[in-house]
């Protein structure tokens, strides 16, 4: 290779190491200032049965303590034809049931653990979805995982510190015209170590969860998914390093949306 180009292969890589290299912000172990409105965790399987007609009485049988308000949801008067012209209503959720402080939401092939502000924290919402996941992988009525993922629906309250618009660490830009922050909405993918995350920003939505009065300012939606099929005894041995894992994705990219000065406004606590 000629001098040149050696020199200027080496400038290349310098300055494309220099993008590439900036450390990930740091991550706090919890924000005293929550703005959480809804977290959760989804697994969707193949099975001999439709999980709705078994799952939520072996819940209870199991739990008799622990599980209440059991209710069918509108959506499952939707017509069977209807439900089987669309594949993706397998996965939508038919019977809902209160399990100790969660809610968990099952569809014909898939079991949601719901945790609606206020959060629990990560340390007491995972066992509860472990407990709940174990249940249904014990059943042995689960052929394969097709799926699991973790949502998080966050929004910065408008009227609140740190400003909602001005906490988005966010630039965009088409051609010369003046956008309203306000009301733009990006939607993008990003890949992380085999995971799949799905990114819904927003300046200005109002979010009402389940229950809760609804919520006004900046929203910043995280969906991380492994769409990696395995057979229901090989996920349950890895499944608490999953959802580890899951979750530490999941949580990088939700602070990767704030500015530094819109973490440090909601209290971050690092020890």
């Amino acid at each position: 290779m000629t001098c040149w180009r050696a020199c200027a292969t080496l400038d290349w890589f310098q300055a494309n190491t220099t993008v590439n290299s900036r450390m990930p912000k740091p991550l706090p172990l919890k924000l005293k200032k929550e703005p959480l409105v809804e977290a959760a965790c989804q697994l969707r399987v193949s099975s001999s049965v439709a999980l709705n007609t078994f799952f939520p009485g072996l819940v209870l049988a199991k739990h008799p303590a622990d599980v209440s308000n059991i209710q069918q949801l509108p959506t499952a008067m939707i017509p069977q034809q209807m439900k089987d012209s669309q594949p993706e209503m397998a996965f939508m959720p038919l019977v809902q049931l209160k399990f100790k402080s969660v809610l968990v939401l099952i569809g014909e092939r898939s079991v949601t653990v719901s945790n609606a502000a206020p959060y629990l924290g990560w340390d007491r919402f995972k066992p509860l979805i472990e407990e709940v996941f174990k249940d249904l992988l014990d059943s042995k009525l689960i052929q394969r995982v097709e799926r699991y993922s973790i949502k998080y629906i966050n929004v910065l309250k408008a009227g609140e510190a740190p400003d909602h618009l001005n906490a988005l660490d966010w630039s965009l830009k088409v051609g010369e015209l003046d956008l309203n922050k306000n009301a733009t909405v990006l939607r993008t993918e990003t890949l992380t170590d085999g995971l799949a995350t799905i990114l819904t920003i927003s300046g200005g939505v109002t979010v009402q969860a389940k229950d809760q009065a609804p919520v006004q300012g900046s929203l910043i939606d995280v969906d991380t998914v492994c769409a990696r099929p395995q057979d229901a005894d090989t996920f349950l041995a890895s499944m608490s390093s999953e959802l580890d894992r899951i979750r530490g994705v999941n949580k990088a990219a939700f602070f990767e949306c704030l500015t530094n000065e819109a973490i440090n406004g909601l209290e971050p606590v690092y020890e």
